[in-house]
């Protein structure tokens, strides 16, 4: 088995997850770290003896990698797809993957005409109980859903529209991106917001919103985001409601379904992280990239949406996709 060796851009918040899962893969070297915060960086790097950096561009070109992990701020992608991308390395992205749409379909042209191979970091479709909602779907008719991402604020950077996109584009993206998964392309969004709910803290997002989105299919849905709630429900997930039933999907937890003839219940019960890790370091290995459920490309479709919305909140005006 040939080693995969492996650097990373960003070694705070989920890289940390993501090394420990890929130190415990046969077959995988990690060996440079690279953060702008030096601290960060030397710890992970004395933590799985490799070396640290806080330029990617020396780390790229000083080592000798075969794929590169990029977690980093919402505000921050860009510069580090281009230069992993210009060294002809596969890379991994955390979610989401871009603040600007345009620039975005720049690197997954980029992406494409490198022939490089690319995931990021949608890690509910490695659920073993979003396979299953797959299953229950295929033959039953959606009439809409609702989504949820309701819990309470996050700090640092997250708190500035500027640097996170806010709840929309940062946590509820998940459950976005799950909508396509399962229901298809968006044609028109529509948002709108709540705020002055948290008079006391400091930030600039939008505490509250509701953002409409009309599918290609027919389906339509409605994602609620709350990042105010300090006490009582907390609720993640999605709400499907068809002609013969309804299916709760609680995030990462369950998945149910109800029909005339019953409940029925299953619990999510597969390493979902660890397998999305493992199947993109199979696609650097084989240089084959089918298996991985959400390559940079498609990761851009679900970034725009999120995108749309904070535009529809801006103008108050229903976002047209298919212009």
């Amino acid at each position: 088995m040939s080693t995969v060796k492996l650097g990373f851009i960003g070694t705070g918040g989920n890289a940390g997850r993501h090394m420990r899962d890929l130190s415990g893969l046969e077959g995988t070297e990690l060996i440079a770290f690279c953060d702008v915060v030096e601290e960060k960086a030397e710890k992970a790097a004395d933590n799985y003896n490799g070396r640290s950096y806080t330029d990617f561009n020396q780390m790229l070109t000083k080592e000798d990698l075969d794929a590169v992990y990029i977690s980093i701020p919402p505000f921050a992608h860009g510069a580090p797809e281009r230069a992993v991308i210009k060294a002809g390395l596969a890379m991994f992205v955390e979610k989401p993957v871009h603040m600007d749409t345009q620039d975005a379909r720049e690197i997954a042209q980029m992406v494409d005409e490198a022939g490089i191979i690319t995931a990021t970091g949608y890690q509910e479709r490695y659920l073993d109980i979003v396979d299953k909602a797959k299953e229950l779907l295929a033959d039953r008719r959606v009439g809409f859903f609702m989504g949820y991402w309701m819990g309470g604020m996050p700090g640092r950077w997250w708190r500035e529209k500027a640097k996170s996109g806010g709840q929309v584009h940062e946590q509820t993206t998940h459950e976005i991106d799950l909508a396509r998964y399962l229901f298809g392309e968006v044609t028109r969004v529509y948002a709108v917001d709540r705020t002055g709910l948290l008079p006391d803290t400091d930030y600039d997002i939008e505490e509250a919103s509701a953002v409409s989105m009309q599918f290609e299919s027919g389906v339509f849905g409605i994602m609620f985001s709350a990042c105010f709630i300090q006490a009582g429900m907390r609720r993640s997930g999605l709400d499907i409601f068809c002609q013969d039933g309804s299916i709760e999907y609680r995030l990462r937890k369950s998945l149910t379904l109800s029909t005339a003839e019953g409940e029925y219940l299953w619990e999510a019960k597969n390493p979902y992280t660890l397998e999305m890790d493992r199947t993109f370091i199979e696609a650097v290995r084989s240089g084959d990239g089918s298996q991985i459920r959400s390559p940079y490309a498609d990761a851009v479709k679900s970034a725009e949406l999120s995108i749309a919305a904070n535009q529809s909140l801006l103008t108050g005006q229903a976002i047209d996709l298919t212009e």
